[in-house]
């Protein structure tokens, strides 16, 4: 597959002019960096700013008074805490978005700037975000009362209901058609008829009375945010962008509440992209009848773009507008169904702080739906950061945990997510108060209600300063890893679950978690952010901010989009690397002879394995600036960034039970240990042979490191001497625990 001079010089002048047209209207994408280097890092590192400590959600449940605030808010500061994010919950008196409210919060503000403190504002009335409180569906009715999916019944002779559907459809050979307008001539026929009948989100207390409001709706996003933040700016206005860094939202999303999802200008909108008729397809979205892989594809990518256009993008100006960084999370735990979001890593790249969620305390990589290990989830976080140029990357973490949650499992879930790309902790939560049902509200608190309180700042100062290192420098992923989320939508049934798409889930989780336990360094690639901000020059795919000589298709992937694989035919043209495990044979939901043409080619710039075993790992995926050898026990990740004097790696073990052992060889001539526990930084034993230097490790059981690797020999620190080995002390009788006291439980309700 090799091009003549002339046709390589042509593609290499045009791919520079697609580039400059790319990057004249990137706004979303820029440079963050602010600690660059071994001095400024390592005198923030004892005592980081505010802004790298952890921001714990501040919930508020009850009736707010200025005396808890204050009280709390110093509680906080004095756990190594310089940052709340108020969260209205379940128990809330003190009325939402009232006077009072913005009295309080005002307060809040104040009291938080005389601390130091970054006060953080939650953007709903509890969650999901976009309703108000119940303000919005009650100023804007046709946010709710529309409709927000459509549901399919089949009949063989019309009903006498047919008239009150939305939408009636005939079948004839094997073809569709509209007979809405028409259903006189039909009756008393026999036939194949669908019809499809509107659904609505339910009204409920939680939305104020009303229901959730379609996000998909034009304006809806416009009137929440005049809603929700008219009245910060107003109180509060004067602290954006200093006090109030930004504005956290919770769990938006667009999932149907029966039968496909639909939006009144869903069927135009298709029309304007695609080029036919949505209505006369609909049953492909129920059945494998028809183009269906075609069908779920475009309606798929249709509702994305939607969902981007009218909720992440809007949101996104206004608070680039105001100085303020838009954060939260979507919910990225349902990948492969993306019936809640289309593809949560697109969302990603419209967040000054993108973010997840890592709730409960039950480690599990093997699965697609987890939490703590899913390493598909905080990768996509991490890759969009990286292409964007975020720094910040924020984890909503420990929810659900439960009150028997322990420090080693604070910790070791916390490295776990800091070695794949989090560096800002928002815990999950704080209650204002516990009285009566509110103590069952997601446990544990962080705060005096807890017996480890007095004692947390130690491990809440650890994430500090690892926030603050994780936070530095660059991380440069040479591997650009495709999601296969376009290919999983040709398999999206509403009606019951697809065992090809959860295959194709289990297949990639499987694939990048093996990548990851391997030590490979990779980011993720979304097809939608690829479309946004990708190009091709010089054998390399450049990704908005992150560029890469490889790129993967992984296993079972079937569907590219059409800007995907116009970039990858450049990609191989001008001499990148690209591996296959899967020949795609599918463009935008359609067979393509061009896509297959393509990859059944074999070239010296393609190269397709039939497996990921290690032999294939070490030879194909590898970096040879980074070699992890010997590795035994544990299970280990690691995070390497590049600074302008040197890198750091922290490495983590998730293990509870073994020790991770094994050395590293990377390009450097000192290793410098900086101990998040104390603060402090010194030698750490090493051999340096020529540019390399080779390190060896023991971590135990949910232990980490942190190291500094200066280009250059540094005499200003000194490996520490080991003071002498630990013995286990031995009782000399046996521990009896004993009661001062009859326990008192009070019951604060009773509920009939």
């Amino acid at each position: 597959m090799k091009l003549s001079t002339i046709t390589r010089q042509l593609a290499a002048i045009m791919i520079l002019i697609t580039v400059s047209i790319l990057n004249s209207c990137k706004k979303n994408v820029i440079n963050e960096v602010k600690v660059n280097d071994l001095a400024t890092l390592s005198s923030q590192f004892s005592n980081p700013p505010a802004e790298y400590t952890t921001a714990p959600f501040f919930v508020w449940n009850a009736d707010i008074n200025a005396d808890e605030i204050d009280k709390d808010l110093t509680s906080f500061k004095d756990a190594g805490s310089s940052q709340v994010i108020i969260h209205p919950r379940p128990g809330l008196i003190t009325e939402y978005l009232s006077k009072n409210w913005f009295d309080l919060y005002r307060h809040a503000v104040e009291k938080g700037k005389e601390l130091g403190m970054n006060v953080w504002i939650y953007d709903e009335n509890s969650y999901p975000s976009g309703f108000g409180g119940g303000h919005v569906p009650d100023e804007m009715p046709e946010s709710y009362n529309q409709g927000q999916g459509l549901n399919m019944s089949k009949f063989d002779v019309l009903p006498d209901t047919c008239s009150s559907y939305y939408l009636c459809l005939k079948e004839d050979n094997g073809e569709y058609k509209d007979i809405t307008s028409s259903l006189a001539g039909e009756k008393g026929k026999s036939g194949k008829y669908f019809l499809f009948s509107k659904t609505y989100n339910e009204k409920s207390d939680w939305y104020g009375g009303f229901s959730f409001v379609d996000l998909l709706y034009s304006g809806v996003t416009q009137k929440f945010i005049d809603v929700t933040m008219k009245g910060y700016e107003k109180n509060i206005g004067a602290e954006f962008g200093k006090t109030v860094p930004g504005v956290f939202t919770d769990e938006p999303q667009i999932e149907s509440p029966g039968g496909i999802r639909w939006t009144p200008d869903l069927f135009d909108t298709f029309l304007k992209k695609w080029h036919y008729d949505l209505k006369t397809q609909l049953p492909s979205l129920y059945e494998e009848t028809g183009d269906w892989k075609k069908v779920r594809h475009n309606y798929t990518q249709t509702l994305l773009q939607l969902f981007i256009e009218r909720w992440a993008k809007p949101y996104h100006d206004y608070c680039e507008s105001k100085n303020l960084k838009f954060t939260g999370h979507y919910w990225e735990h349902e990948w492969p169904n993306m019936r809640p979001g289309g593809d949560n890593m697109a969302m990603y790249a419209w967040s000054q702080v993108p973010a997840i969620d890592m709730l409960f305390n039950q480690f599990d990589d093997s699965t697609t739906k987890a939490q703590f290990g899913n390493v598909r989830s905080v990768k996509e976080l991490a890759s969009a950061a990286n292409q964007t140029g975020r720094q910040r990357k924020l984890s909503e973490t420990y929810g659900g945990s439960g009150w028997e949650i322990s420090f080693r499992d604070l910790k070791r879930n916390g490295d776990w997510e800091y070695a794949l790309g989090v560096n800002l902790m928002n815990q999950h939560l704080t209650y204002f108060t516990m009285v009566g049902a509110r103590k069952y509200d997601y446990p544990p608190t962080f705060d005096y209600h807890e017996p480890w309180w007095n004692n947390y700042k130690y491990l809440n100062t650890h994430f500090a300063r690892l926030s603050l290192a994780l936070s530095s420098g660059k991380q440069i992923n040479d591997i650009l890893v495709l999601e296969p989320t376009t290919s999983a939508w040709l398999y999206d049934s509403y009606t019951q679950p697809n065992k090809k798409s959860a295959e194709i889930g289990l297949a990639f989780q499987t694939f990048i978690t093996t990548l990851e336990k391997s030590q490979v360094e990779y980011d993720l690639g979304s097809e939608n952010i690829l479309k946004n901000i990708g190009s091709v020059s010089d054998g390399r795919m450049y990704v908005g901010q992150a560029s890469y000589s490889t790129v993967v298709i992984p296993p079972l992937v079937e569907n590219l989009d059409w800007d995907t694989f116009q970039l990858l035919e450049k990609f191989i043209y001008t001499g990148g690397k690209l591996i296959i495990f899967n020949d795609p044979t599918i463009l935008d939901g359609s067979e393509s002879e061009e896509v297959k043409k393509i990859f059944a080619q074999h070239t010296s710039e393609l190269f397709k394995l039939k497996d990921y075993s290690k032999e294939n790992i070490n030879k194909y995926f590898n970096n040879k600036r980074l070699m992890f050898e010997g590795m035994t026990g544990g299970t280990l990740y690691h995070h390497r960034r590049i600074l302008s004097d040197g890198q750091i790696i922290f490495l983590a073990n998730s293990s509870l039970t073994e020790n991770a052992n094994g050395t590293l060889t990377t390009n450097g001539k000192d290793v410098l240990e900086m101990n998040t526990l104390t603060g402090s930084i010194h030698g750490y034993p090493n051999n340096v042979s020529g540019d390399n230097v080779n390190i060896s490790y023991s971590l135990p059981p949910a232990g980490s490191l942190l190291l500094y690797i200066p280009d250059k020999k540094s005499s200003d620190y000194t490996i520490q001497q080991k003071t002498g080995e630990f013995v286990a002390f031995q009782p000399s009788s046996q521990m009896k625990v004993t009661r001062n006291e009859d326990n008192a439980l009070m019951i604060d309700f009773c509920d009939i």
